[in-house]
């Protein structure tokens, strides 16, 4: 008989395996387990048995009620059950003779519940066999909270799914389940290993010293799995949310998490028989406010979705930063920021090279520069002089502009900017709102590749549009700003501290957005700015943008959403992380305008993408400006469902059939590849093969950060274009810790050189 364990014993035999195809388990009226055991000694692989033991906890909440299973290598016939009484980090437990569990390295007085070691030796006797120590592996991490074990959410889905018996048996074997690529592409995935990507980073329970807690930086050598190619050479940076709180204190958003950003560089090869080391390098992007938070070990600023400093008689607050984030009452949130307009900049969504400077950028404020091979925080980016620190706001006042300049008249700059493959300019734009008139003044700015100098620059202001769009489409001669249907109509609530600026968003899902056309500061076809009514959809991210060549209209791709019944902005992205039950399918959009006629020809799910449920395109960086065939991407299902990422698409928009397809019925005529339902991809980055064909699309890598659930570890997949994605990766570069979920990245040739993008 084996006694409540408590929740100390919970811990521990939570991380042990199952293996219900082994053991029949019974469970009496006085909450007694016993299990039998089959094994045969005239086979040796059956000298490996798996015994279960489910534990029913005695506590009566409905956390620490949970079942525990064990399983560890017998070699007698007899059943051993183990209930430890302290839990450790070992990654092999061995139970001796003495009642004992012992490690390589250190005896833990830990008593075994079952019988004395008089017994055992007695039983032992008996049947004529040795007394012999028993291997119990014990893995690192804890697994994922049970409540949490269910298919995740989906659109079709919002509550999830109950978890099927194959993914069950993966989560307690710390395995994946066996899947084929023509059973994949449906959207599944485990809700507690999405949550799990969404972490803080921090170092893994086997190599606690790998990661500085409170810079974030790492640096070492990376295992390569696969032959790194030849032709890949240069630098990849990468940008996303990486600290998820302050003092046991995590952010009610996970896009006000301050950012982390990544370096993994491929050196040359210096001779036909070396072998490259892929060396990695992170860093958080240390703002000054992240600086003042953790010296003040607590939360002080406010943020733009939805976190902020708690009120001085809230003592709930601190749960930990990898737990479910504490909402605040209304009195607490006004105690803590009624008033406070100064938002927290925590540059955590795109990172790029140019002219010499690394930059991490968030749509809300100013650029912060870091050291290009250290990943040192320099402080603020002026950019030449073009932008200036100060909440982006003007009167529209003169005399009143002038007298609070310093204080107001700032600018934000946007988080994606645009790299010209004709020119090797950077082209980017900032804004700051003018209250006078509810209007938005833009500013866009051309910079050279080599100096970082500013070329040209233009100034313009769009009336009733207090809300800048999140990304640019651009081409050889026209930038196209989509401004969605949204409006910034609660500013009570954001200046007594009760919403947030993105809380304080409203959008309409059923009106129509507006397309403005502003000529490039740098291209000889000036004109004055035009805006053009475009049928409702919401847009996200631009793939590329082209002036067709036989008719002149203006052609882009990107990621949006259909109409629908939405009114917030990222509530789907609020609380612990992103919730796809919330979030409509995104899919590949093209729109066509016609600028001479100053309307728009048509807006339509791409060609060759139906039911394709994808985000972040990226076409090679040769083809940003010009027409192409291909438009990569990760992807959650091809199924016409809003899920999260697990693979790559390739979608073929410029030849791809025009044709409708049921929700819930896949798109076979997509090339994709599947990591699994216990993988989670990262943003794809298109890389031209060194002294590849410029004019070839196919000539180059997909590099794209994996998470494994399974291993608690990720991975940089890269693909070689030249095949289909379905055939997989050709290589894989593993990190040492688990990655956090990422937004944005570019690649470099060099430190020193202009890093490529879309």
């Amino acid at each position: 008989a084996i006694p409540r364990s408590s929740p100390t014993q919970n811990a521990l035999l939570q991380n042990t395996i199952i293996d219900h195809h082994h053991t029949q388990i019974h469970k009496d009226q006085n909450m007694r387990v016993s299990a039998t055991t089959s094994s045969s000694s005239s086979n040796m692989a059956a000298r490996v048995a798996c015994a279960s033991v489910l534990l029913l906890s005695g506590t009566s909440t409905s956390s620490s009620s949970s079942m525990m299973a064990s399983a560890f290598m017998i070699q007698t016939p007899k059943p051993t059950r183990v209930s430890p009484s302290s839990s450790t980090n070992q990654a092999t437990l061995v139970a001796d003779d003495m009642g004992m569990i012992t490690s390589r390295s250190r005896t833990l007085n830990t008593p075994w519940t079952r019988t004395t070691p008089q017994h055992r030796h007695q039983e032992q006797e008996q049947l004529g066999e040795q007394p012999r120590r028993r291997r119990l592996p014990l893995a690192e991490e804890p697994l994922p909270d049970r409540r949490y074990w269910r298919r995740g959410t989906s659109s079709a889905h919002p509550n999830g799914q109950r978890i099927t018996t194959e993914l069950y048996n993966a989560i307690v074997t710390r395995s994946h389940p066996e899947e084929a690529q023509e059973d994949l592409g449906f959207g599944q995935y485990l809700e507690c290993d999405w949550r799990d990507a969404w972490k803080s980073y921090e170092s893994p329970a086997d190599n606690p010293t790998l990661i500085d807690e409170a810079t974030g930086f790492a640096e070492y050598t990376c295992d390569v799995e696969g032959q790194l190619p030849d032709d890949l050479e240069g630098v990849l940076y990468r940008n996303g949310p990486g600290k998820f709180g302050v003092g046991d204190e995590r952010v009610q958003h996970v896009l006000d998490a301050d950012g982390l950003v990544l370096r993994m560089e491929f050196p040359k090869k210096k001779g036909p028989f070396s072998r490259r080391k892929v060396k990695f390098t992170s860093r958080f992007v240390e703002t000054e406010a992240l600086k003042e938070e953790r010296e003040a070990d607590k939360i002080l600023f406010r943020s733009a979705f939805g976190t902020g400093p708690a009120a001085f008689f809230d003592k709930d607050a601190k749960k930990g930063v990898n737990a479910e984030p504490q909402q605040r009452s209304w009195i607490s949130k006004i105690f803590g920021n009624a008033f406070n307009m100064d938002i927290k900049n925590p540059a955590n969504t795109q990172v790029v090279s140019h002219g010499g400077k690394l930059l991490a950028l968030f749509e809300a404020g100013l650029p912060h520069a870091m050291d290009p091979t250290s990943l040192k925080t320099l402080g603020e980016e002026t950019l030449g002089g073009t932008v200036h620190s100060g909440f982006p706001i003007k009167f529209g006042i003169d005399w009143l502009d002038d007298l609070t300049k310093g204080v107001f008249g700032g600018a934000a700059h946007t988080a994606h900017p645009a790299s010209c493959p004709k020119t090797g300019n950077l082209v980017g734009w900032h804004y700051t709102n003018v209250l006078k008139d509810n209007s938005l003044e833009l500013t866009f700015t051309e910079w050279a590749g080599e100096s970082f100098a500013p070329i040209e620059s233009g100034t313009y202001r769009v009336p009733d549009m207090a809300v800048p769009p999140h990304d640019m489409a651009m081409s050889d001669n026209f930038i196209m700003l989509k401004f969605n249907a949204l409006k910034a109509d609660q500013q009570n609530e954001l200046l007594f501290g009760l919403k947030s600026p993105g809380e304080s968003i409203t959008m309409d899902g059923h009106a129509p957005a507006t397309a403005w056309f502003f000529p490039r500061p740098t291209s000889e076809h000036q004109f004055e700015p035009f805006s053009v009514e475009v049928p409702p959809c919401f847009s996200v991210h631009f793939a590329n943008s082209y002036e067709d060549p036989e008719t002149g209209n203006f052609v882009t791709f990107f990621t949006g959403w259909p109409p629908s019944d939405r009114t917030d902005l990222l509530g789907a992205w609020s609380g612990y992380c992103p919730k796809f039950g919330d979030v409509p399918p995104t899919y590949l959009w093209r729109l066509e305008v016609d600028t001479k006629a100053k309307k728009t020809v048509s807006v339509e799910i791409a060609p060759g993408s139906e039911n394709v449920c994808m985000e972040l395109p990226a076409v090679h960086p040769n083809f940003a400006t010009s027409k192409a065939e291909n438009v990569f991407s990760l992807a959650g299902n091809v199924a016409g469902e809003s899920t999260a990422p697990t693979g790559y698409t390739r979608l073929q928009v410029e030849s791809g059939s025009k044709r409708t397809i049921p929700v819930g019925e896949k798109n076979e005529e997509v090339d994709a590849y599947w990591f699994g339902s216990r993988y989670f991809t990262d943003e794809p980055i298109i890389v031209p093969k060194k002294g590849g064909d410029p004019n070839d699309e196919r000539d180059a890598y997909l590099l794209g950060m994996v998470k494994d659930a399974a291993k608690g570890k990720s991975f940089l997949s890269i693909f070689d274009l030249q095949n289909d994605l379905s055939h997989g990766p050709v290589c894989k570069v593993w990190t040492k810790s688990s990655i956090p979920h990422g937004l944005h990245g570019s690649f470099a040739e060099s430190d020193s050189c202009t890093s490529i993008f879309t």
